[in-house]
C-alpha cells in the first residue's frame, strides 16, 4: 500500500512528489499516462512572477521565486538552470488600471516584493523600442522572469524525488474509489491502494473527482502562443502585457517573440488568432506589424471562478487532496504549491497562506484575481 498516490506528472505534480519525498514520506507514486511534463508544462514559456492582485497569490510567488533563486543547488540537475530576472511589466492605458497597479504595488513592497510604479517616461527609459503613446503608466518588477526550461525543472524535481524514493509509473489513472483503509487508484492497467491521493492532472483532474463525488468549479480555457521568427535580441526583454489592449508578449533570448492575444475565444481560428495577436503587438512595438509567425501552440487552462489555485485536503473527504486550478499561474508557483500539499498531508505546519486556496472558500463571497496572462 502506498502512502501518497499523486495523479498527474506536470511540474505540479513533479514539485509535490519532491516536497512530500523531502518532507520524508515514504511510498509515494507518481502516475503519470504519457511522458512527464507532456502537458500544459510542455508549452509553458516559463515565466515567474510575483505581481498578483492578491496578497495570498502574490505569498506563494515569492516563496517560489526563492526556491527558483536556489534551484540548482536544491535540486542539483545535471545542467544548471538559467534564472533570467528579465522583469514583468503591466502597462496601464487608464488612469483607473494605473491606481489598481498603485495599490498592488503598496501591497507587494509591504510583502517585501521590489515592485513599482513607472511613468511613461521611465517605461520609454526601460524599453526605447516600446511606443508609449496613449500609456498612462505601469507596474514593474526586476525581481521577476524566466526560466524557458519547464521540461528541465519538472524532470529535475522528479529526478531528485526519485533519488529520495518516489515511483514514478506511467499509466493512465481512470477512477477512485474510497475504502475502508484509504483509497483504491484504478489505472489503465492495475490499481494501487493508497491513504492519501493528490489531483495534480489539470483539466482531467474534474471527471476524476466527479467520480469519488466531488465537483470541482473548473472549466478548461484554451489559450493560445504565437511565436515568431527571431529577430535582433533586445527590444523587450521584461515580459509586457497590457490587459487594456489584450496583449501580452515577450522577447526570449533566442530573438524569437512569444506573444498572446488575452481576449481569444475558442472560435477563433489560429490565423484570426495571429491577425489579432500581431495587431495589438504592433501598437506598443510596431515591427510586430511586419514579424513572420512561425507557429501557434496551444492548450487547456484549468481555471477556478476566481482564478485562484485549489490546494491542499478536500473537506469532509478524508485522504483527497488538490493541486489544481492554476488559471495559467502552475509554473510560476509550483514550488510552494508542493510545499502546501505536502504540509497538508504530513500535518507540518506551514506559514504559506494555504487556507486562502481551499475548495471551502467558494461558499462565501470570492475575490476574483484580475493580474491573468
Amino acid at each position: 500500500m502506498a502512502d501518497v498516490v499523486i495523479v498527474g506528472g506536470g511540474v505540479i505534480g513533479c514539485s509535490v512528489a519532491f516536497h512530500l519525498a523531502r518532507a520524508g514520506v515514504t511510498g509515494v507514486v507518481l502516475l503519470e499516462r504519457a511522458t512527464l511534463a507532456s502537458g500544459v508544462t510542455g508549452i509553458c514559456p516559463g515565466g515567474i512572477r510575483q505581481q498578483f492582485d492578491g496578497e495570498a497569490d502574490c505569498l506563494l510567488a515569492q516563496r517560489s521565486v526563492v526556491f527558483y533563486d536556489h534551484i540548482d543547488e536544491i535540486l542539483e540537475p545535471e545542467h544548471r538552470f538559467a534564472f533570467e530576472k528579465s522583469g514583468y511589466l503591466f502597462l496601464a492605458d487608464s488612469d483607473a488600471v494605473l491606481e489598481k497597479f498603485r495599490r498592488n504595488v503598496a501591497m507587494q513592497n509591504r510583502l517585501g516584493i521590489p515592485s513599482e510604479i513607472l511613468t511613461a517616461a521611465d517605461i520609454s527609459q526601460l524599453l526605447p523600442a516600446i511606443n508609449t503613446e496613449g500609456l498612462s503608466g505601469g507596474a514593474f518588477c526586476r525581481e521577476d522572469g524566466f526560466i524557458e526550461d519547464c521540461h528541465g525543472v519538472a524532470f529535475a524535481l522528479a529526478r531528485r524525488a526519485r533519488d529520495l524514493g518516489v515511483r514514478v509509473i506511467h499509466e493512465d489513472a481512470r477512477s477512485f474509489l474510497r475504502q475502508d483503509r484509504g483509497w483504491a487508484v484504478v489505472t489503465s492497467q492495475s490499481s494501487f491502494q493508497a491513504q492519501h491521493v493528490v489531483l495534480a492532472a489539470g483539466v482531467d483532474s474534474v471527471p476524476l473527482a466527479a467520480g469519488a463525488g466531488v465537483p470541482l468549479p473548473i472549466k478548461a480555457e484554451r489559450r493560445r502562443l504565437l511565436y515568431s521568427t527571431p529577430t535582433t535580441s533586445g527590444q523587450m526583454n521584461p515580459l509586457v502585457a497590457a490587459p487594456e489592449r489584450g496583449f501580452a508578449g515577450k522577447q526570449l533570448t533566442s530573438g524569437v517573440f512569444y506573444m498572446g492575444w488575452l481576449r481569444e475565444t475558442p472560435a477563433d481560428a489560429d490565423l484570426t488568432f495571429i491577425e489579432k495577436t500581431l495587431e495589438a503587438g504592433s501598437t506598443l512595438l510596431p515591427l510586430l506589424a511586419e514579424l513572420p509567425a512561425r507557429r501557434v501552440l496551444g492548450g487547456l487552462y484549468d481555471s477556478t471562478p476566481d482564478h485562484r489555485p485549489l490546494l491542499g485536503p478536500v473537506p469532509g473527504v478524508e485522504g483527497l487532496h488538490l493541486a489544481v486550478g492554476f488559471s495559467g499561474h502552475g509554473f510560476m508557483i509550483a514550488p510552494a504549491v508542493g510545499e502546501i500539499v505536502a504540509a497538508g498531508i504530513v500535518g507540518t505546519a506551514t506559514d504559506l497562506p494555504a487556507a486562502a486556496f481551499s475548495l471551502e472558500r467558494f461558499s462565501t463571497t470570492i475575490v476574483d484575481e484580475g493580474l491573468v496572462i
